[in-house]
């Protein structure tokens, strides 16, 4: 029998997407919601939260059918798979992998040193395997706008950082 699993992208209403994936995961598929350990300020101090990097996503390994996509439907939280109708668009190779490494990409936050006049050399971390995808980066909040691919469409997404002269921030659970 030939193996015809591939990577889908579901749709999900957003706030879901870790319960979602677990009910998949209980269902037999494999599930992943990329994660990203951003930093934020809160009580006067830089600290970590883990964010969801692609709110309302979550990717799931399957060999498409029918009655894999009913029994996913089932699920409170799936508004649809994403691309086109009965025969969705699978992710390619090169997005698969990235959707895959993200997570652990994401671990740390990128490193970036910034000069008197506000131009920026990225030190370390993700965004220094993507320097030419950047599209903004907001020194005051400590984040940075990269375009990627995802399942043929180009997204942003924005990533922490934090400057070359920093501590990393505490690490937070709420």
């Amino acid at each position: 029998m030939i193996n015809n699993h591939k990577w889908y992208v579901l749709h999900v209403r957003t706030g879901s997407e870790l319960d979602i994936a677990e009910q998949l995961r209980k269902r037999g598929f494999s599930a992943v919601v990329p994660t990203e350990n951003r930093v934020i300020r809160k009580g006067g101090k830089w600290t970590q939260k883990i964010y969801i990097v692609f709110a309302g996503y979550v990717f799931v390994y399957m060999d498409y059918n029918w009655s894999k996509y009913y029994a996913m439907s089932g699920i409170y939280g799936i508004i649809k798979i994403l691309g086109g109708g009965q025969n969705p668009t699978p992710l390619n190779k090169s997005e698969t992998e990235f959707i895959l490494k993200l997570s652990e990409l994401l671990a740390e936050p990128s490193v970036l040193k910034f000069k008197d006049d506000n131009s920026y050399e990225v030190i370390s971390g993700f965004l220094a395997d993507y320097t030419d995808s950047i599209t903004k980066v907001e020194r005051r909040y400590k984040k940075a706008t990269v375009k990627v691919t995802v399942a043929g469409e180009e997204k942003e997404i924005k990533v922490s950082f934090i400057e070359d002269t920093e501590q990393t921030p505490e690490q937070t659970e709420d």
